[in-house]
């Protein structure tokens, strides 16, 4: 997949997310260096754990967090630390890099004794972008809104021709129908008088 179609992928996916939780999804914009902080929300006190998962799956992690317990991936390092009590945190991120642009989820777990499932529900979502440039208000926004409109084209594009291809379909479906109609039409018969023949023949005689 291109670098473009995974930009909007991206977008399309953090799109239907900040659709479905408006109030905890959000894009961050940040320059080479700086440090963000995610925070990760929850109305429920009953989660046995809580996991910030970054990009498009949830195995590719950042932290886990525990009600005693902190656990960092090693890839991170010192870059991540925490503040606050289980179950709603601060999530901080420094040096950050281009590298780190994506999704970050927060994402709580339960494990349920009665179904013996693990039940995961989020708990607020970020974009976060990263400018190598040192202008991410304005570079960045500008590429973010160039991705935008591109997966605005694509959408428009992919639409017409859905459409075209229904009316096409509708068409043929039409032209075919009167078709098998008009072959299907049995051919009109004349009535005729027999007696009326009849009686022709026998004048002419």
């Amino acid at each position: 997949m291109s670098a473009v179609g995974l930009k909007l992928v991206t977008l399309l996916c953090f799109s239907c997310t900040a659709l479905s939780d408006p109030e905890r999804s959000k894009v961050v914009w940040k320059k080479a260096g700086e440090t963000v902080t995610i925070e990760c929300r929850t109305s429920e006190t009953t989660h046995d754990s809580l996991d910030l998962c970054r990009g498009f799956c949830d195995n590719d992690k950042v932290v886990y967090v525990k009600p005693k317990s902190v656990k960092t991936l090693p890839a991170f390092g010192d870059r991540v630390h925490v503040t606050g009590g289980f179950p709603n945190v601060d999530i901080s991120i420094k040096n950050l890099t281009s590298a780190d642009t994506t999704p970050y989820w927060c994402v709580y777990k339960k494990f349920d004794v009665n179904t013996g499932n693990l039940n995961a529900k989020s708990g607020g979502s970020v974009y976060l972008v990263v400018a190598e440039d040192g202008d991410g208000s304005a570079n960045g926004k500008q590429a973010c809104d160039t991705d935008q409109q591109m997966l605005l084209l694509v959408t428009v594009v992919i639409s017409a021709v859905v459409l075209g291809g229904l009316i096409l379909g509708v068409l043929i479906w039409i032209a075919l129908k009167n078709k098998t109609f008009r072959v299907s039409e049995k051919p009109r018969r004349v009535p005729n008088n027999e007696v009326y023949e009849d009686m022709r023949a026998t004048i002419r005689r």
